[in-house]
């Protein structure tokens, strides 16, 4: 685009360098536009938070795993069947999970068969107060919407129904349902109500609506851990920027035994201040990295100082700080990037009101016994 506003500037007459000074200005526009964008979604994650964060309390009881997994089930059908309206569905009474895990998220994953869908569609932007009129569009973002997994749904047992106060709006497509399975199931299994962000984007051409619903969702391995949390008094850091685990190589065959099939997964780790003896003497404190009780690596100086007041915080009142860890690998070697707060983005507020606890989820399997949710 540079390249092509110097051409501009250059070769053309005086139009020319007005239209390069459009063409800037819309540019910046756009740009501001996306950033008062972000800024709305961080500050809705805010208000919203996940368990662990204030404002969303979890219960501190154990659930049992279910004595038969069973495995993930496949579309009942091989064509391509309508799937029709449901009534309305009464939501699980359990404390919500919020798939983004404290993240930022922009809605990127397409929802089908709205048209179906059309009067809890018109509800939910009447709700948002969101201007509906005969002949023009309209939109509302950061919609709160929950995702039901439907195993009696007669068309695609793997069914993913998208719903805004007990409504439908519309369902995630078969492949996606197919891959989102396993981690919905798990959450709604372990007694949570798997929510997310959405965007409806609706025109209403007087005969019918047409509508196009999105929702926010990571890929399926960064939705919930892996492992449980650590036993004992621990409370969750917020969802930070990456940071990379140093030394991971070192302890493979600690990690070796969580990189999921699909190379990709999250994991709780612990975080630990230790301390260092330099060679003239000196103490240098560093951030250690835990994975269920075993060294699995550790932060860089320079990282370690912006996190180490938030652990001697914790150590202070008696608790361990845990936070989520992306690894990624294979059977020959696996990276670890651990996704914390530093310790200037916590607030006040979040060190008076801990601890956090990390959701109760269920242990890993492939799939999970849910209740049904589909009715005519």
């Amino acid at each position: 685009m540079f390249g092509v506003l110097v051409l501009i500037v250059t070769v053309s007459s005086p139009i020319g360098f007005l239209l390069a000074a459009g063409i800037v200005g819309l540019m910046f526009l756009l740009r501001k536009r996306r950033r008062d964008r972000q800024a709305w979604e961080d500050a809705t994650w805010v208000g919203s938070p996940v368990s662990g964060v204030p404002g969303l309390a979890v219960p501190d009881v154990h659930i049992e795993a279910p004595a038969n997994h069973a495995a993930p089930r496949r579309a009942a059908l091989e064509g391509q069947a309508p799937i029709l309206p449901a009534t309305p569905h009464v939501s699980s009474s359990g404390p919500l999970y919020l798939v983004s895990l404290g993240r930022s998220e922009w809605p990127n994953v397409e929802v089908v068969g709205e048209h179906a869908y059309s009067h809890a569609i018109r509800a939910a932007l009447r709700a948002s107060k969101a201007p509906i009129a005969l002949r023009s569009d309209s939109e509302t973002e950061g919609l709160q919407v929950e995702l039901v997994a439907e195993p009696d749904n007669p068309y695609d047992m793997n069914a993913i129904s998208v719903r805004w106060r007990n409504q439908v709006l519309g369902y995630l497509s078969r492949e996606d349902a197919i891959r989102y399975a396993q981690p919905i199931r798990r959450i709604i299994a372990s007694g949570y109500t798997a929510a997310t962000i959405a965007r409806i984007w609706a025109y209403d051409g007087g005969d019918r609506l047409q509508a196009r619903v999105t929702v926010a969702l990571p890929e399926p391995g960064l939705i919930a851990p892996l492992n449980e949390a650590p036993t004992g008094v621990t409370t969750l850091v917020p969802w930070g920027s990456a940071i990379q685990v140093l030394k991971e190589e070192n302890h493979f065959d600690v990690l070796f035994n969580h990189v999921p099939p699909e190379g990709v997964g999250l994991l709780l780790v612990s975080l630990h201040k230790a301390i260092r003896i330099l060679k003239n003497g000196v103490e240098r404190p560093f951030v250690e990295v835990r994975l269920e009780g075993e060294r699995v690596g550790e932060l860089s100086n320079i990282t370690s100082a912006h996190l180490l007041p938030l652990l001697e915080h914790t150590e202070t009142v008696g608790e361990t700080a845990i936070a989520y860890a992306k690894i990624a690998g294979s059977a020959l070697a696996a990276q670890l990037v651990l996704h914390a707060a530093k310790a200037t983005e916590i607030s006040n507020d979040w060190l008076s009101a801990g601890p956090y606890l990390a959701p109760k989820l269920l242990p890993w399997a492939t799939g999970y016994d849910v209740p049904p949710a589909y009715a005519t």
